[in-house]
């Protein structure tokens, strides 16, 4: 076998996600075996791919991910003069991330503070709730302000021995 074009195009996790549930689904309906090392593989990327805190983690119920959502955010960051000054790594991390924060959004994008300002970084993370949206916090764990998952168990500090 000769490969003829290296990395020719990038996969988000949901679309790595999608064809390994649609690959499971035409060889249920063809009664087709698939190899026992190949179907660990493909059990192991799905589970990886749902577990806390990957964005698909309660895909099947929200179907957040789609074909749609993704043109839709990528719509928005087009109207909003943001995808212009996004690159398609830094586009593909968001979409795999999900920063709902400016911190998690700089592990997506290369020298956030340099090339937006903090209302452009809101209004991206703004986008990205909206049209991927927000995790619901589980029960007993509570969101702060940026969305983010505080720790209820820690102890508040005590300043000057008061």
């Amino acid at each position: 076998m000769k490969i003829l074009e290296a990395q020719n195009a990038l996969l988000s996790n949901y679309e790595v996600y999608q064809h390994i549930i649609d690959q499971r689904k035409r060889n249920k309906e063809q009664n087709r075996r698939v190899p026992g090392n190949a179907h660990q593989i493909m059990t192991e990327v799905v589970t990886y791919l749902k577990e806390k805190p990957s964005p698909l983690e309660k895909q099947d119920e929200t179907q957040a991910y789609s074909p749609t959502a993704i043109s839709q955010l990528l719509e928005k960051l087009r109207e909003a003069n943001l995808s212009s000054e996004l690159t398609k790594g830094e586009i593909l991390s968001i979409l795999n991330l999900r920063p709902l924060s400016s911190a998690l959004l700089s592990t997506a994008i290369e020298d956030m503070e340099e090339r937006f300002g903090d209302e452009e970084q809101n209004k991206i993370v703004d986008i990205i709730g909206e049209v991927l949206g927000r995790p619901e916090p589980a029960d007993g764990d509570e969101m702060d302000a940026e969305g983010e998952e505080m720790d209820t168990d820690a102890v508040p500090s005590v300043e000057n021995g008061y």
